[in-house]
């Protein structure tokens, strides 16, 4: 049986890392102690030359950024690598939240799977995270706080760069949102997802060393303190997926807090995520801060 426990602890408490799916979850922030403060939001930023139409990205930037504590949360969306867009992201109040606690908000749209082949979208990644630390005096946040927050199989990407990508360490932590995290399980290679996975690796049953390899789960001697959200009832990612990954997260000793998105399908729900927010700030700010 999963089991979360969620304890009164401060926020710099120490996380349970047993594998027994027992996982300390730190103190909330309350949201409603930040002012709210202006925003400076630059669209459709350049990033990347190879291919226009997608490497750009949206930068939310504090009015209070000061170049030392102000650090960058990157959002990479979802769509089966072949689908999706950084707009996903929009009227979902993410802006106003991390500005407000001094954090940038960056969206990134990558090259697809449609037309680019593995890994171009997680190359895209770091030619961003290049482009803001080239700006980061000009925009005055701290390019060596960074966080990765992504959905689905922007998930999937965020969980493989801050795994397999981050050996200078800027990356503090990775938020998963029902993201795959093994793409050879049954489940993905029987499932939904497959014809997704094909369009970017090829098809299992030749590339199935492509297919460990694009797997966080694979990765972990690289692993960073991790936050996975995943909807209970979700049947294109099942959440197997995701206990899966904090079992041997846990099992290693990397920070992780689970949070069930009970009774949701696979997909952003507002609600649930007002729920978990301000857990999920909390991790952000102490580990961008730590």
């Amino acid at each position: 049986m999963h089991r979360i426990w969620v304890l009164i602890l401060p926020l710099f408490a120490l996380f349970n890392t047993s594998c027994h799916h027992q996982t300390t979850i730190s103190t909330p922030i309350d949201t409603t102690r930040y002012r709210q403060a202006p925003f400076t939001t630059y669209k459709n930023v350049q990033y990347a030359t190879t291919d226009t139409a997608t490497q750009n990205m949206d930068v939310n930037i504090p009015a209070d950024a000061d170049g030392q504590t102000t650090g960058v949360v990157i959002f990479i969306h979802g769509g089966g690598w072949v689908a999706g867009n950084k707009d996903d992201f929009n009227g979902l109040g993410l802006d106003t939240l991390l500005c407000n606690a001094n954090m940038a908000m960056v969206t990134i749209n990558y090259r697809l799977g449609s037309t680019y082949k593995y890994p171009a979208c997680l190359d895209d990644i770091g030619l961003a995270i290049d482009y803001i630390t080239a700006h980061a005096a000009q925009w005055h946040i701290n390019p060596d706080k960074l966080s990765l927050f992504g959905r689905s199989s922007g998930a999937h990407l965020a969980l493989q760069y801050a795994y397999t990508r981050n050996a200078a360490g800027r990356i503090k932590l990775v938020t998963d949102l029902f993201g795959p995290a093994d793409l050879t399980a049954p489940d993905i290679i029987a499932g939904l997802l497959n014809g997704d996975v094909e369009a970017i690796l090829g098809p299992y049953a030749t590339n199935q060393a492509a297919w460990h390899d694009a797997s966080p789960l694979y990765h972990l001697d690289g692993a960073i303190p991790t936050i996975i959200m995943h909807g209970t009832a979700d049947s294109i990612v099942y959440t197997s997926q995701s206990l899966v990954l904090e079992d041997s997260l846990l099992a290693r000793g990397i920070p992780t807090t689970f949070i069930p998105w009970t009774g949701n399908g696979h997909g952003w729900n507002q609600q649930r995520w007002n729920d978990s927010k301000d857990i999920v700030l909390g991790m952000i700010v102490y580990y961008l801060n730590k």
